[in-house]
Formats: C-alpha cells, structure tokens, sequence
C-alpha cells in the first residue's frame, strides 16, 4: 500500500532489458564452465585408468630375437581432428616415438634406464595432439632391446584422448598393428650395427609406406609377476649435454685415432662424404655401412659407452679420408617433468 511521502523509483525499458542480457550471459558462461569442469574431471578419471589397475597389454615381433631392433606402426582413421590425445608408451627396451611422421620423443634416450641389463616395464605418456591431422594418423615406434637378450614383451602402446565431437576415445596396440625389423640392431657385446637402409625402408614412420617385408604384431599375454614404473610428472630422463670435439688424431694406414683427453659418456658421431657404398667403418663398437651418399653420419642409436680414445678403421674399399668429422656426444640424466 503507497503511503504519503514514499518514493516510486521508476526504471527505463532499456535498463531493465539490459540487466536481463545480463542474467542470461551469466546463465550461459556458468553453463559452459560447467559443461567443461565435468568433461575435466571425466577426462582426469579417464588418464587415471591408464596409470592404475590396468596391466600393459604387449605387442612383439613374430619371432623374437635377442639383438634386432625393431620398427611398430598403425594408422587409426577419424572424422575430424581430435580435440586432445596422448600416447602412453611401456616398454621393456627402448623407444623413438613418431606421429604422423614427426620424431615427438623428446629426449636423446627413452625411457631412462640406471642400470645396464635392465628391461623393467616403463610407462610415459606423450601430449600428441599438435601431430594431429584430420582425417588419419599414423603411430610408429623404432623399439630397441635394452640389451642383447631375447624378450618378447617389447612395447604396449594405448592411444586416447577427446574427438572433435568431444566424446571420449581409446585404442590399444593389438594384432593390427605392423612390424618389422629395422636396419639397425645390437651385437653380442653390447654394440650396434648400422646396415645401409634399402628403398623400402625410406619412410616407414609416415603415411606413404612400403608394405612389403610388414607383418602382423603378435598380441603377449600379461606379465602379472612385474610392476610397470609409471613416470608421468617428474622422472629422470637423459638429454645431450655437450658435443666435444677432439684434440688431436694419429693416422696410421687407414686406421686413425682420435684423442678428446677427457673421458665422456655417451656416443661418437662420425660424418662422412662420399664413401663408398657398402664399404664398412668401424667406430668403438659400432660397425657402420656406408650409403655412398655426398654426406651422411654414422652414430649409435640405443647403445651408450664411455669414450676418451676412438678408433676409426674400415673394411675393404674404406679410406679414412672420407671421415670429414667426429664428435663426441656426452649424454647426462636430467629431472624431466612432464606434460601435466
């Protein structure tokens, strides 16, 4: 009831149409973050499962030996590009990660491994969703054995993440996936041999691929008996900490010395120009054969040694005048943190 004296405050049509726009939008974006707090907290739920209660369903070669290293891949097809993925990768050995054709380990060597002769499971997950295309991608992995001895549970591989119609989606490596043996692979003593590639080996971590030589993985059953080391946040890894260049070398015949004065751990990289195709060079226990291109390098991909004196020789057609360049490559563990 309007009393004597009280005082109507009146409100123009345009205010009161604005505070309503207000309402609403706020309506709207408290919608919105809740739509995308719930979709958060599903996804984190999800990740979870792949780092708890769950057992790395492996994949190998057909007939594994104790000393080849070797290459894994599949192409999963979608409808658009996904919105977020990641790639866990456990392993027994280790391994170079490619997506759609672009090298997205991080690291000189993954996973870390402390002790020689270790093939403890190691899980790391990978954000790949940069690599990402829109209509296929393609997973590969160049797998080595820790050290020379037979293991037929090499790697496990779960791809996952959100779509472009943000539903949830997760694959494993199965029989599906191809495999075959790169032209890479260790010796008996804990060195390497590096085979010319062949033509059908050029471009196998891509979508342009040779098919031949390629077979089916072979699905391993479970090891219950041994725990996965999960690394996600904050693990150790290993990265290049130096390239040291020699002091000095001695030639004699077609065997040449390098001397660096200072020990270092690591590898030894060797550029060569213009050898001969086939030909051999051997390098600390690296054996190397020659492509017979204008310029190439010859380097260990898995193995690491310690190195203070190098010899160079080469076998048949060899010269030593064709090592334009070596270098030392010292490797040191660093504290990684991860994507999350």
């Amino acid at each position: 009831m309007k009393r004597e004296g009280d005082v109507i405050e009146k409100r123009a049509p345009s205010e009161c149409k604005n505070q309503c726009d207000g309402l609403v939008t706020y309506l709207f974006l408290f919608l919105v973050m809740v739509k995308w707090l719930f979709g958060f907290v599903f996804f984190l739920q999800a990740t979870a499962l792949h780092s708890q209660g769950f057992l790395p369903r492996w994949i190998g070669c057909a007939e594994p030996d104790s000393t080849s290293e070797l290459w894994f891949r599949h192409t999963y097809l979608c409808a658009g590009r996904p919105r977020f993925a990641a790639i866990e990768v456990t392993t027994t050995g280790f391994f170079d990660l490619y997506v759609n054709g672009y090298n997205v380990s991080t690291d000189s060597r993954m996973p870390f491994r402390p002790q020689e002769k270790d093939d403890q499971p190691i899980c790391l997950r990978f954000d790949v969703t940069r690599f990402l295309r829109p209509d296929s991608n393609t997973i590969a992995l160049w797998y080595g054995p820790s050290y020379p001895h037979v293991q037929p549970r090499q790697v496990a591989v779960s791809y996952f993440g959100r779509g472009h119609d943000d539903r949830f989606f997760s694959f494993t490596a199965d029989e599906n996936w191809l495999c075959r043996k790169a032209y890479i692979g260790l010796d008996s003593v804990g060195g390497e041999v590096f085979r010319a590639p062949d033509a059908c080996q050029r471009g196998w971590n891509g979508s342009d691929f040779a098919p031949a030589c390629w077979q089916g993985a072979t699905c391993r059953p479970p090891d219950c008996t041994r725990k996965t080391d999960y690394r996600e946040v904050c693990y150790p890894a290993e990265r290049v900490a130096k390239v040291l260049i020699p002091a000095y070398r001695v030639v004699e015949g077609d065997t040449v010395c390098y001397e660096f004065q200072t020990g270092f751990y690591g590898y030894v990289r060797a550029t060569l120009r213009n050898a001969h195709r086939d030909s051999w060079l051997n390098i600390n226990g690296l054996r190397y054969q020659c492509r017979g291109e204008t310029d190439e390098q010859a380097y260990r991909k898995f193995t690491r040694g310690l190195f203070r004196r190098v010899w160079a020789t080469g076998d048949g057609p060899f010269r030593s005048s064709r090592i334009e360049r070596i270098e030392g490559i010292e490797t040191r563990s660093y504290l990684h943190f991860g994507w999350q």
